[in-house]
């Protein structure tokens, strides 16, 4: 699934890279939307129209929500805004200060948005809301894999390189014992997920752990750091916290909790660490590449494109197929 997940990254990365498109701000309007889009509009107007940030990670770009985004915007949420985080960034402050900046742009001088980050986007989102006073504007802030804990990884890194964006994710960094420090009265809302699989930031080091934050710490089973974005079961729970119609504090991935009955799992029963069969990692790159790319920028189009692909969406659902009625599990999605 992790390979899934990596295959389909690396599919829409560059053109992601490539394409940058200004942010197309939905009016409010119930015409040619489907039930569950006009449903949340009706419901709930402000939820539907307060904008949704994403934010990404380390050398990453927004195709890491290429999936996300498509489940947000069929929820209902119509206001989905990537926040792209440049390449030259020096430190997770410099960072938040542009974070800060794009949430104005998004919801103006004094609205509210939401959150969503991936890996060190997480921290930079933290970082805005904990110390610069974000936690006025952002109510809820749900974060994937990020090293809230920092990451055995960055000692490797030599502490001679010039780049100490890094040797801010080590786990004694100054930066992670300043956002260790008090944090009284902060307002937002905070979902930690880690990934059970995840060789990159350890679901220990994913979790958020302070006294005075309100944090829910979840961790799910059978995905990686890159596959748990690319979930069709992670995002649709993101949608649903982030909709109003889930709460982060019943679900069955929360630390502490009992494991969920095998076939409540995310890949329907079958064991993620189960190999590929022969050629399928093959089959994901060769199929991957006839992804259409939209000379037109068209993101919905292209999330569509990934989420209906014969291949993508089966394995990164469920993992690698079997028959049906070989187990006599029943299948959930």
């Amino acid at each position: 699934m992790e390979t899934a997940g990596l295959a389909t990254h690396l599919a829409l990365y560059p053109a992601a890279a490539l394409r940058r498109r200004a942010h197309r701000d939905d009016a409010y309007s119930l015409g040619r939307l489907p039930p569950l889009q006009r449903g949340l509009l009706v419901r709930a107007p402000d939820t539907a129209t307060t904008p949704v940030l994403l934010v990404h990670g380390l050398i990453d770009n927004r195709s890491v929500f290429t999936r996300l985004r498509h489940d947000l915007r069929r929820r209902g949420l119509r206001r989905v805004v990537p926040v792209e985080l440049p390449l030259r960034t020096a430190s997770v402050e410099d960072g938040a200060r542009l974070l800060a900046t794009a949430v104005t742009a998004a919801a103006g001088d004094d609205g509210r948005v939401q959150i969503v980050a991936h890996s060190l986007g997480g921290l930079v989102a933290r970082y805005y809301v904990q110390r610069l006073g974000g936690d006025r504007r952002v109510s809820m802030l749900i974060t994937l894999a990020t090293p809230h804990g920092g990451t055995r990884l960055a000692e490797l890194v030599p502490r001679a390189l010039p780049y100490p964006l890094l040797a801010q994710l080590r786990p004694d960094s100054p930066l992670l014992t300043d956002l260790a420090g008090p944090a009284p009265d902060c307002r937002t809302r905070f979902v930690a997920v880690g990934a059970a699989l995840d060789t990159v930031v350890r679901p220990a080091q994913a979790a958020l752990r302070h006294p005075d934050l309100t944090a829910v710490n979840l961790t799910v089973p059978g995905h990686g750091h890159h596959s748990l974005a690319f979930s069709g079961a992670v995002c649709h729970l993101v949608a649903g916290w982030l909709a109003g119609t889930a709460r982060p504090e019943c679900s069955e991935f929360l630390d502490g909790s009992p494991p969920p009955p095998r076939s409540e799992l995310l890949d329907g029963g079958v064991a993620q660490q189960q190999p590929f069969g022969p050629g399928v990692r093959a089959e994901v790159d060769r199929r991957l590449g006839r992804v259409p790319h939209p000379a037109d920028g068209n993101d919905d189009a292209e999330a569509e494109a990934v989420v209906r692909h014969p291949v993508t969406g089966p394995q990164l659902d469920h993992g690698t197929r079997r028959r049906a009625g070989a187990s006599g599990e029943r299948r959930v999605r």
